[in-house]
């Protein structure tokens, strides 16, 4: 068995086990980007409905009765002013999946034994399967090229890094995005940018030119993707001069790379026209990019899926970018560009977290240029021998990472689009809910260990028995005669209330009674009421806001982040809040209620308890 072999079954393994293991396949289809671009499928081959997309939504509702229509959602299809329809979603995934859509499709037809409506299961087995098959193409091009500049191990750890230890692993079994195909397209640019070098053609240049397209189809952006086969193997402004002549020298293999990028992308100026009656048309209106403010920073170091906070080995991967010029020169001038202007262009948007994903998903389409620097920080690692176990240990602890955190997204146990700073440290390596972990969810605190720590006194108490207080109500109440009931936007409970008694780096725990009734109840977490609690300096300056949602803690002994609350029963919410950097005896704290839903939420016996460390 040879190297390649060996390492394509291995992958092959682990990602096909993954699919399964998770369990996704049969559902992903249903929702999210997903369902996005499999709408064009099943309205292409099976209803014939492009612009209108009716019979092929109403088939989905009936074969799953209970997923969302996607005529609701304004930012996935959307009426144009020629009167159809259009999916926001490019045709690049599509066409990629289309093969994979057509054999579940004969399949179900021939088989008889399962509904050729596109939304049964051998058509969601064979999509399913089609991003990891593209997944190991590339692999299978990528280890050929890294085996010309690298030894066997260097290439071992390199291609088992990115199976294994990044979210590459994710977005090929989790989810059906754009990403693991694009995974491929960019190995295939590689390889044919490579060739073309050492052998020039026309039918190469034609190849190069279908293959930016197709990128440029998945997702348009990435029409940068050009910055690859045209600085491939350039060194310095010597090499850049040489390349122009080599241009003009060849400018029909340039004339066959345009020819075959309009060939592909004539398909989504085709479907724009059709839709729209225009050839240049923007189907992400409404959710724009700001070039001036892009958020680099957090894309990458973010809590909230930044891409090396949830793969932080990939920073190999940039330190190797010193040592890529020992080991292969060509690469370095096209990585610099292209990863360069994608990372801008990718958080210059206005939603640079990228949900659903593992950490930053518009990364992954960079490994396989990342790839070579990355095999040349192991190069230079396993020089030593305890570097290489050092290499080794790497690979060992970050796979483990990686795929037990996919398994506690599969479990609800972590949302890392969601993710702050201390909810991430409280759930690490962590098998189950706990309501610490929602906790620090809700007000990015982690809570302290409760035996470290010792209850000084009552700070602040306010039973809601003033009847002259707005909202106060007498329906439902633990003590006395009336609680709070505020169905307003905002709610202000205490403006400037001071706390001087507090000393830096002591604990407060806020804690109140409350319950949500079943009448006009609200199901969804993020929509139910929140309380805010603010921390102002002597300068009147907001220096913290903590908030929680209380309602979501009742009933919720596990402690889901999920959870909206148990109805109609009365139970306490709190939390512990440490006092920020800087605290002094001049500093007050704001409370308030932020209520937009009207959700039906009455809250009494509302406390402030200072805690002291023992």
């Amino acid at each position: 068995m040879t190297l390649r072999t060996g390492l394509l079954l291995l992958i092959a393994l682990v990602y096909i086990s993954g699919n399964f293991f998770l369990g996704r396949w049969e559902n992903n289809f249903y929702r999210g980007d997903s369902n996005g671009y499999y709408l064009h499928l099943v309205s292409a081959f099976v209803y014939g409905d492009v612009g209108d997309y009716d019979q092929t939504i109403d088939a989905m509702l009936e074969s799953n009765p209970g997923v969302f229509d996607p005529r609701d959602d304004k930012f996935l299809i959307k009426p144009t002013e020629k009167g159809r329809k259009f999916i926001k979603y490019t045709l690049g995934v599509p066409l990629m999946e289309a093969p994979f859509f057509l054999l579940g499709h004969g399949y179900a037809r021939l088989s008889g034994a399962y509904p050729a409506n596109g939304w049964s299961t051998p058509y969601f087995f064979a999509v399913g399967l089609a991003i990891i098959v593209y997944v190991l193409i590339g692999f299978h091009l990528l280890i050929g090229m890294l085996r010309k500049y690298f030894s066997n191990l260097v290439v071992v750890l390199t291609v088992l890094t990115i199976a294994l230890a990044t979210n590459l692993f994710f977005q090929a079994t989790y989810v059906t995005m754009a990403h693991g195909f694009l995974f491929f397209n960019y190995c295939l640019l590689i390889y044919l940018s490579e060739r073309f070098y050492q052998k020039p053609g026309l039918a190469t240049g034609f190849f190069i030119g279908a293959v930016v397209g197709l990128i440029a189809m998945s997702r348009v952006p990435e029409v940068v993707s050009g910055f690859i086969p045209v600085l491939w193997g350039v060194t310095g402004w010597k090499a850049f001069k040489e390349r122009l002549a080599f241009f003009r020298e060849h400018y029909l293999a340039l004339a066959a790379a345009a020819l075959g990028f309009l060939a592909i992308f004539s398909l989504q100026f085709g479907y724009w026209y059709f839709t729209s009656g225009q050839l240049i048309f923007n189907p992400y209106e409404g959710e724009g990019f700001n070039f001036l403010d892009p958020h680099i920073l957090n894309g990458w170091f973010n809590f909230a899926n930044g891409w090396l906070i949830y793969t932080p080995i990939m920073a190999l991967s940039l330190a190797g970018l010193f040592f890529l010029p020992r080991y292969l020169p060509a690469a370095l001038l096209p990585t610099l560009f292209f990863v360069g202007t994608h990372v801008y262009i990718h958080y210059s948007y206005y939603v640079w977290n990228y949900f659903p994903g593992l950490g930053s998903r518009p990364m992954v389409e960079t490994y396989p240029i990342l790839a070579f620097s990355l095999a040349a920080c192991y190069g230079m690692l396993t020089k030593r021998r305890w570097s290489t176990w050092l290499s080794f240990l790497f690979l060992a602890f970050f796979t483990w990472l990686n795929l037990f955190q996919t398994w506690q997204m599969n479990e609800g146990i972590i949302w890392p689009e969601r993710h702050n700073k201390a909810f991430y440290f409280a759930t690490f390596g962590k098998t189950e809910f706990s309501m610490d972990a929602l906790r620090a969810y809700d007000s990015n605190q982690l809570q302290p260990d409760t035996a470290g720590i010792r209850r000084i006194k009552r700070l602040y108490f306010n039973d809601f028995e003033k009847p002259a207080l707005p909202n106060t109500d007498s329906t439902l109440r633990v003590s006395g005669k009336y609680s709070l009931l505020s169905l307003e936007d905002f709610y202000l409970i205490e403006d400037q209330l001071p706390l001087k008694e507090v000393q830096p780096k002591d604990w407060l725990k806020l804690g109140m009674d409350a319950n949500a009734p079943m009448e006009n109840a609200i199901l969804n977490r993020d929509l139910i009421a929140t309380f805010f609690l603010e921390f102002y300096d002597e300068d009147g300056k907001r220096r913290r806001t903590t908030y929680f949602k209380p309602g979501s803690h009742i009933g919720n002994e596990a402690g889901s982040i999920w959870a909206s609350g148990e109805l109609n029963k009365w139970g306490e919410a709190s939390l512990f809040i440490q006092t920020p950097k800087g605290w002094n005896e001049n500093w007050t704290v704001k409370m308030f209620v932020m209520n937009g839903n009207k959700q039906r939420i009455f809250l009494d016996d509302l406390y402030l308890d200072l805690y002291r460390k023992r």
